[in-house]
């Protein structure tokens, strides 16, 4: 459904620009193609030094291997892929696009995090040449409740994006979250882990089995919900596994919830 939802959305758009010149889903203004203007796309697409395991920013003059916050953590994947810090307007277009109306914004941020995925991938093809297949992204799935309350489906949206920049497969039903859970964000960190400790199960392995699999979701802070995930995914024979995300943020303060511009608020 979320590729219908997506295709859907790519038609609107092309049916409007046919009335009205597209403009760029952030600033607004008047754009010749595409759902950016040049500026924002700077803005979003940050470029910035940082962990290649956990992403978190770090000062140039540090080695990225890895990081103070992920060297102890045990994760089971290999690196992850972000657009940028969770700060700014990048953290206010993470807010504004988990409303359900905010599909074309969900876009706009899939693609791009597409581009840079692909290029990551197509780098390491050309380092390592040999045959394999292509990645498999999985969504952060949501628990079934999630579909009768009016909120997006972020991770699912922000996978269907980043398959059409990419042309990766998505396998957006080869694993559930099988408890409700509270919101990572109104947790503690130290609670975080536990919030989601055997709440994901494998519903389709077959897809999964010796795939290189990109878990997507929005925001990765403390790492408990792709860690959790990680597990599962490993018991199961996946060959390997990075994280894409939108935005990283670092529990510090500019990650806690704010209210986003004006002319977004609601």
């Amino acid at each position: 459904m979320s590729h219908i939802r997506q295709l859907i959305s790519l038609t609107s758009r092309g049916l409007a620009g046919l009335v009205c010149p597209p403009e760029c889903v952030w600033c607004h203004r008047p754009i010749g193609d595409g759902f950016l203007c040049a500026s924002c796309l700077e803005r979003f697409q940050k470029n910035y030094y940082c962990c290649q395991k956990c992403a978190t920013p770090l000062p140039a003059v540090v080695r990225n291997e890895d990081c103070f916050r992920c060297r102890d953590m045990k994760w089971k994947f290999q690196r992850t892929i972000a657009l940028g810090p969770y700060r700014g307007q990048l953290r206010e277009a993470v807010i504004l696009m988990k409303k359900s109306g905010a599909e074309t914004l969900r876009n706009a941020l899939g693609r791009l995090l597409g581009k840079q995925l692909r290029d990551l991938v197509n780098s390491r093809t050309t380092a390592e040449p040999r045959h394999v297949p292509d990645p498999i992204l999985v969504p952060v799935p949501n628990h079934w409740t999630h579909g009768l309350s009016r909120a997006a489906n972020t991770a699912g949206s922000i996978a269907a994006a980043v398959a059409s920049e990419t042309g990766y497969p998505v396998a957006d039903r080869a694993i559930r979250r099988i408890r409700k859970t509270s919101k990572q964000g109104m947790l503690a960190w130290t609670e975080r882990a536990k919030n989601v400790r055997h709440a994901f199960q494998i519903s389709n392995a077959k897809l999964l089995i010796e795939r290189h699999v990109i878990l997507v979701d929005d925001v990765l802070t403390s790492g408990a919900t792709v860690g959790e995930l990680a597990r599962v995914l490993h018991r199961v024979g996946i060959s390997s596994l990075d994280v894409a995300v939108v935005a990283r943020g670092t529990g510090s303060r500019e990650s806690s919830p704010a209210t986003a511009r004006p002319d977004h608020a609601g």
